[in-house]
């Protein structure tokens, strides 16, 4: 049968999104057991839904388990959305949760070179033109998950690809629809493998041209030359302990900085003080240019909540609760102890939202490899607090010292 367009359906979606929470009756509010098998070593398959199916990939390995979540649709052409979560342990059997999501693509003229999109939209000023409403695709291709032994660690791959992607350069400001476009295609792939006790999860971006641009009723025509592009990301993590965000060695909150764009190089995810995740989003990205392939450095920043397009907020919340339905973390890993219930994906409570930055993009075909790393049963502290422990003895052995000599004036 003839998948029909999601636009519509989409559309509704939103609008009922801004006046009610009417879209969350559209999907199972809980479920009897885990969604699927999560006692296998590694799988994937699908998770039926209304009005979309959900399919994930699965490992449990190592005690610590991943779960990646994708649309799909054999009726509708489905929403480009996904989801990457992991669960592990820290010190003292401590349970942690840390998932993210590609919330919004982004086109932004950077006209402060610094290579980040510098926007703060409750004062209205942004370098970020257009967000990139990726609508729906005319298909999609799945690379089922497999494991592959590569010099005696076992790396588990798996990848997602939307073709033929329909899109809207949405006004950043105005919210308001500026082009329909076309996007050759959007790929994920994954590699997961573990290394003595550290996880990594290599993922890999292929993002293709921009085929198509039709200025919307009556807006002007857009040219992409001399834009770039931004992936921004919402991070959600679980834990019974406080959990902090650090950038650049010091404490980070997106939704409390002043600063509303801050360049980084990654980011950290402390429990306490043990460091548990680490994101590293440098090295570089290939941008084919016709029959060449240019290399350029990729940019990153820690973003505020107020950089992210007001507009944009009830088109996120569906699909972030779709998600959320099926992320019910006592479900998905009934051993953890503490974490239970669902996960909540809105990013306007998240401590870290980040951009990964492509300063030259011109509409063209990018790849890039950033990585995610998990410390499992970790004990590392992180940096700021040796210092701080140096200190704080440093200052009990001179009151000591003091203590002891003020004892010996006082007996002579």
């Amino acid at each position: 049968m003839k998948r029909k367009s999601v636009l519509l359906l989409l559309l509704l979606f939103s609008f009922l999104c801004e006046r009610s929470n009417i879209v969350k009756t559209l999907v199972p509010d809980v479920y009897a057991g885990s969604p699927f098998d999560t006692n296998v070593e590694y799988g994937n398959g699908t998770i039926p839904g209304v009005p979309l199916d959900i399919w994930y990939a699965w490992i449990n390995v190592s005690e610590t388990q991943v779960v990646y979540y994708a649309f799909i649709s054999d009726e509708f052409n489905p929403p480009v959305k996904n989801f990457l979560g992991q669960h592990f342990q820290i010190e003292n059997e401590t349970d942690v949760f840390i998932g993210n999501t590609l919330a919004l693509i982004e086109v932004y003229n950077d006209t402060s070179m610094d290579g980040i999109p510098q926007a703060n939209f409750t004062s209205g000023e942004s370098e970020i033109t257009y967000y990139l409403e990726v609508n729906s695709s005319a298909n999609y291709e799945i690379t089922p998950i497999q494991k592959v032994i590569k010099e005696e660690t076992a790396h588990y791959k798996w990848g997602f690809r939307y073709n033929t992607i329909d899109g809207f350069l949405q006004h950043s400001v105005q919210g308001n629809t500026g082009a329909r476009v076309m996007i050759e295609y959007l790929g994920l792939n994954y590699d997961f493998y573990i290394v003595e006790n550290t996880s990594y999860m290599k993922v890999s971006f292929d993002i293709g041209n921009i085929t198509d641009i039709e200025p919307w009723w009556s807006e002007p025509p857009i040219l992409l030359d001399n834009l770039s592009l931004s992936l921004l990301f919402s991070t959600v993590t679980s834990s019974t302990k406080q959990h902090t965000a650090y950038v650049n060695g010091e404490p980070y909150d997106s939704a409390n900085t002043t600063d509303s764009a801050t360049p980084i190089s990654g980011g950290e995810i402390s429990i306490e003080i043990i460091k548990a995740y680490e994101f590293l989003f440098g090295e570089n990205y290939n941008l084919t240019r016709g029959e060449s392939i240019e290399t350029h450095a990729a940019k990153s920043e820690a973003a505020a909540t107020t950089s992210v397009p007001m507009e944009a907020q009830p088109r996120l919340d569906w699909v972030f609760s779709y998600f959320e339905n099926h992320l019910n973390l006592s479900e998905l890993f009934p051993s953890s102890i503490g974490i239970g219930g669902q996960v909540n994906l809105d990013y306007n409570v998240s401590k870290f939202l980040y951009r990964i930055c492509y300063p030259v993009w011109d509409g063209l075909h990018i790849e890039h490899d950033p990585t995610l790393v998990a410390y499992l049963f970790s004990t590392i502290i992180i940096p700021e607090f040796p210092s701080l422990i140096i200190l704080l003895l440093s200052m009990t052995t001179t009151l000591l010292a003091a203590t002891l000599y003020r004892r010996k004036r006082e007996t002579i």
